[in-house]
């Protein structure tokens, strides 16, 4: 089984203030020049075991692919200790060394030899490869005739059609729709299962909430984080509200960044303060109140329910309901209502909140709070169900002859 262990690791990049030095070092072999330098990564370190799954998050430039290419053999590190074991494949860039004048069978084929698949592998993998992908009927159709999105599916399908120990997927998840998607993290599962390492690298947090057990944040090179997803999207969250945040706390659920000085979330039913429980079926509402410690313009308010696998099940926002822009003073205190039924089965959930401009956090964000409230839901005097949500559903039947 496969295995990784980092120490120390460091990567810098070479670079010219202006067209002028990028000439000059070229006329110089790079001996002149060359007048900024940039660390990638700076003294990275962490260790990986068979069937982990470890997301690695961080804004763009954080050193996320050049960590994933260094791991993968791609690009070679200036310092540190990489001792990587194992069989690995990397899925970077989906689709990159396809023929488009050749056939989808004959582009498999030649790439499968790229990726190290002995010939007879290939040919007796044909099957399942454009069975995975969904594309059988275009296996001698040359591949200018398919859409990107087609040719995104053959190559995760040829990629992972022999497990390996190491798995590095850097944003390989947008190769189709919300069925393909979950084929591919049911492979990544199976993977997972037999121990192979993944390495995951998504800006969808949702996903890597759901599917990974550990989270490394990085940023400007430097690990600053490794534990629990939900830990360490809040960290992340808290990055992109401010470089220098405050910490505060409302009963130790919520962190506060430096735009709020107060914040109250609570759910209502009647204009009654619920005790953290409601029942299946029940009308409730759901308040936001914070104070702003700085002004906050383009505000847009929102919220997401989690059950306890950490499942992302509902998220919406002003924006997304059409509510207008919000607007916020220093020290001025606002509230926001969020009124919706408990359509969801019996069990235990969590609620985090989100204040951003625009429709995206990734827009500007003000705070991002992955968990800020637990409640409980209850069935009573409901039939029984399985699921995620509850329908209320009736039921009628008539025979005939």
């Amino acid at each position: 089984m496969g295995n990784i262990e980092i120490s120390n690791l460091t990567k810098e990049y070479l670079g010219f203030s202006s067209a002028s030095k990028r000439i000059l070092a070229g006329l110089t072999f790079g001996y002149l020049g060359i007048d900024t330098r940039y660390l990638a990564l700076d003294g990275i370190s962490f260790q990986a075991k068979p069937g982990e799954a470890v997301g690695i998050i961080g804004r763009n430039g954080a050193g996320k692919s050049t960590l994933l290419k260094i791991l993968a053999g791609v690009s070679q590190a200036e310092a540190g200790r990489l001792s990587v074991n194992g069989s690995i494949r990397a899925l970077l860039e989906l689709g990159v060394g396809f023929n488009a004048e050749l056939s989808g069978e004959e582009n498999v084929y030649y790439n499968g030899l790229v990726w190290g698949y002995k010939p007879e592998e290939i040919k007796s993998l044909f099957f399942e490869i454009f069975e995975f992908a969904g594309l059988h009927e275009f296996r001698n159709v040359p591949l200018k005739n398919y859409s990107s999105g087609m040719a995104m599916r053959l190559g995760f399908s040829l990629a992972t059609a022999i497990r390996p120990e190491i798995l590095i997927v850097d944003e390989a998840l947008a190769v189709g729709d919300a069925s393909f998607q979950q084929k591919c993290l049911k492979r990544f599962e199976e993977f997972l299962n037999l121990g192979s390492i993944v390495l995951f690298v998504s800006h969808d947090l949702g996903l890597v909430t759901h599917f990974c057990k550990r989270v490394l944040l990085l940023d400007k090179g430097k690990l600053l984080f490794d534990g629990s997803p939900r830990e360490g999207i809040e960290n992340y969250m808290q990055l992109l509200a401010s470089d220098e945040s405050k910490v505060g706390s409302l009963e130790g659920n919520a962190t506060l960044g430096s735009y709020l000085s107060q914040l109250q979330v609570r759910i209502c039913k009647n204009q009654a303060v619920l005790p953290n429980i409601c029942f299946v079926g029940d009308l409730v509402t759901l308040e936001i109140q914070f104070t702003a410690a700085l002004p906050m313009e383009s505000l847009t308010v929102g919220f997401h329910i989690d059950d306890e696998k950490g499942l992302r099940i509902f998220g919406t926002n002003t924006k997304l309901l059409g509510h207008a822009s919000l607007e916020l003073g220093l020290a001025e205190t606002m509230k926001v209502a969020f009124t919706f039924p408990v359509n969801f089965r019996e069990g235990k959930y969590s609620i985090g909140i989100a204040l951003h401009k625009g429709e995206s956090h990734l827009e500007g964000s003000y705070l991002w709070s992955e968990s800020v409230y637990n409640f409980e839901v209850e069935r009573v005097n409901l039939p029984k169900s399985v699921g995620t949500v509850y329908l209320p559903v009736s039921v009628e039947s008539d025979k005939f002859g």
